[in-house]
C-alpha cells in the first residue's frame, strides 16, 4: 500500500516537473525566436534535411534489416511456442512503423529540398 502511495506521489511530481519544463521551453522558445534572422533559419533547415538524408536513410535501412534478421531468428527459434513466437511476429509491427516514419521523414526531407523551402 505504502509503495503505490509512493509511486503516485512520484508520479504526480514529475508530471508537474514535466508540465513546467515544457511551458519555460515554450516561453523561452518566444524570447530567443526574436533575435534569429531568416538566413539562419535557412541554413538550420538546409542541414536538418542534410542530416536527414545523408545519415537517416543508410543507419535506418542498416538498423530495419537487422531488426527484421533478430525477428525472424527469434520466430524460428520459438517455432514450437505459439506464445514467444506471436511475440515476435508482434516485433514486426514496430518494425514496420519505424520503417513508415523513416521514408515519412525522408520524402519530407526531399520534397521540401526540391521545392526550395
Amino acid at each position: 500500500m505504502k509503495l503505490l502511495k509512493r509511486k503516485k506521489q512520484i508520479l504526480t511530481k514529475l508530471s508537474t516537473l514535466g508540465t513546467m519544463l515544457t511551458l519555460f521551453a515554450i516561453k523561452s522558445n518566444l524570447v530567443f525566436a526574436t533575435g534569429i534572422g531568416t538566413a539562419e533559419v535557412q541554413t538550420a533547415t538546409d542541414n536538418i534535411k542534410r542530416v536527414i538524408t545523408s545519415i537517416a536513410m543508410p543507419l535506418g535501412g542498416v538498423l530495419i534489416f537487422a531488426s527484421i534478421v533478430v525477428a525472424a531468428i527469434k520466430m524460428i527459434a520459438n517455432a514450437n511456442n505459439p506464445q514467444k513466437r506471436a511475440e515476435s511476429i508482434g516485433s514486426l509491427a514496430w518494425i514496420c512503423g519505424g520503417g513508415v516514419v523513416l521514408g515519412a521523414s525522408l520524402i519530407i526531407a526531399r520534397n521540401n529540398h526540391k521545392c526550395g523551402y
